[in-house]
C-alpha cells in the first residue's frame, strides 16, 4: 500500500529507483522474513521489446506512399492549368500601320540572240573523163593589145585666150612645163579564164610537195602481210590543197589509208603565165611492211 501511494504522490519513477525501494521495503518489514523473488534487470526488458517477435506490429506505409503520390498529381496538374487559364493577348494596335514596299520593276528583255548563218555547201564528187585523143601542140592563148585612148579630150577649137598644147584646165596666160601633160596609166593585164584541171604535161609542170603526210599502216594489212603501191588520180587547186581523189589501182585494203593521207598533203600552186592553176596529177603512195 505505501508502495502504491508513493507511486501515486511521486512523478514518475525509472525502473531502478523502483527496485531499489522495493528491495529497501522488504529488509525493513518485520512481519515478512521470506525474500522476493528476483526481478529481471530492465536491459533484458528492453531487449526482448526490440525483437522481431515482439507482439507489436509495425505500423503500414501503404497509405502514405498513395496520399503523396495523390498530392504531388495535384499539384502538378494545378502548375500546369495556371497558365492554361490566364493567358495574355497581343496589342494588334502596332501592326495596324503596315508599309508595303513596291517589287523592283522586271528587267528589260535581253536583246536576241543573233546567231550568224552559214550558207549550206553541197559538193558534188567530180568525175575525170580522159580524152580521147591527145593534141600534139597545145593552144596557146594571145592577148590583144587594147586600143590606146587618149587621157584628156579637147575642146574642139580650144578656149580663147588659150596655148596650143596647153593642160586641160589650167589658168589663162601659165607657162607651159616639162610636166604639163598627164601621162597615159599602162592598161591592167588582162586575166586568162581559168579552165581546169589542166593535166600536168608539157608546159604544165608538176606541183613541188611542200607536205607530205605518211599513211597509217592498216592493223588488217599487217596481220595479211599485204605491201604495195596504190596509184591516185587526184586535182590540186590554185591554193595547192588536194580537193579530189580516185583510185586508180591498188590493194583495197590499202586504199583508205592511201586516200586519208593524200587528202592532208599540200603542194605549191603551179603557175601559168604568172597566175596559180589547178592540175590533175596521178600520185603513188607505197606501203611497205618493216623488217
Amino acid at each position: 500500500m505505501k508502495v502504491n501511494e508513493m507511486r501515486g504522490h511521486r512523478s514518475p519513477v525509472t525502473d531502478e529507483e523502483e527496485l531499489h525501494l522495493s528491495a529497501n521495503l522488504s529488509n525493513s518489514s518485520p512481519s515478512n522474513s521470506q525474500p522476493f523473488p528476483k526481478t529481471p534487470k530492465p536491459s533484458a526488458n528492453l531487449a526482448a521489446s526490440l525483437l522481431s517477435n515482439s507482439g507489436m506490429k509495425p505500423p503500414s506505409r501503404t497509405w502514405k506512399v498513395l496520399l503523396s503520390f495523390l498530392g504531388h498529381s495535384v499539384a502538378l496538374t494545378i502548375i500546369i492549368l495556371i497558365p492554361l487559364l490566364y493567358s495574355h493577348s497581343m496589342d494588334l494596335s502596332q501592326f495596324r500601320n503596315t508599309f508595303l514596299v513596291a517589287p523592283p520593276p522586271p528587267p528589260p528583255p535581253s536583246a536576241p540572240r543573233i546567231v550568224p548563218s552559214h550558207p549550206a555547201f553541197h559538193l558534188r564528187e567530180a568525175e575525170l573523163y580522159q580524152p580521147r585523143v591527145i593534141p600534139r601542140q597545145i593552144a596557146q592563148i594571145k592577148d590583144e593589145p587594147p586600143p590606146s585612148q587618149p587621157a584628156f579630150s579637147c575642146v574642139s577649137g580650144g578656149v580663147p585666150g588659150g596655148v596650143p598644147g596647153g593642160q586641160l584646165r589650167g589658168v589663162l596666160g601659165g607657162i607651159l612645163g616639162p610636166g604639163s601633160r598627164q601621162l597615159v596609166p599602162p592598161p591592167p593585164p588582162k586575166l586568162i579564164p581559168r579552165h581546169g584541171p589542166y593535166r600536168v604535161g608539157g608546159k604544165v609542170q608538176a606541183p613541188r610537195l611542200l607536205r607530205q603526210v605518211q599513211p597509217i599502216y592498216p592493223i588488217l594489212a599487217k596481220v595479211a602481210r599485204v605491201s604495195g603501191k596504190v596509184a591516185i588520180d587526184s586535182v590540186i587547186d590554185e591554193q595547192g590543197n588536194v580537193t579530189q581523189m580516185k583510185v586508180v589501182s591498188g590493194n583495197p585494203l590499202l586504199v583508205t589509208a592511201a586516200l586519208n593521207a593524200v587528202e592532208q598533203w599540200k603542194y605549191q600552186p603551179t603557175l601559168l603565165n604568172g597566175q596559180p592553176i589547178a592540175v590533175d596529177m596521178e600520185v603513188t603512195v607505197t606501203f611497205k611492211l618493216g623488217v
